[in-house]
């Protein structure tokens, strides 16, 4: 049982990853997943930057353990991603590129939000109209 809660718990921090990095797109579709998003992004930022433990990784690690396992040293990214994936030593450029990632789609975001699609983009322009407006 715990084995199988280990694996789960590998499989959400995953999936708790990708939303982090990709999230943001779903902001595009709806303002509705903003909120949840800026929640995980901050909370991901304030774990980094205070090295604090990952709460998902302790878990993980101490299910390991008590399936008879012995948990990994140093963190799921160190474990699963870095070093397997990616290159060790390329964390930073990582962080950096999925903050820059992450931005971009925020600023995208805040410019639908400023200037929503207005309900008449989608009549008909003609040339010679005045001001463009659509032809009668």
């Amino acid at each position: 049982m715990w084995a199988l809660l280990a694996e789960g718990m590998v499989v959400f921090h995953l999936a708790y990853l990708l939303y982090l990095s990709f999230g943001g797109l779903l902001a595009l579709r709806s303002t509705r997943w903003l909120v949840p998003h800026v929640a995980v992004v901050v909370w991901a930022i304030v774990v980094v930057v205070m090295q604090w433990r990952c709460p998902l990784t302790s878990l993980e690690k101490d299910w390991w353990a008590r399936a008879g396992e012995t948990p990994y040293a140093g963190s799921f990214l160190d474990h699963y991603i870095f070093g397997t994936y990616l290159p060790d030593g390329s964390q930073a450029l990582v962080y950096a590129l999925q903050l820059t990632l992450i931005a971009g789609l925020y600023v995208v975001v805040a410019r639908r939000l400023r200037h929503p699609a207005r309900a008449d983009s989608t009549s008909v322009v003609v040339p010679g109209t005045p001001e463009g407006g659509a032809g009668t």
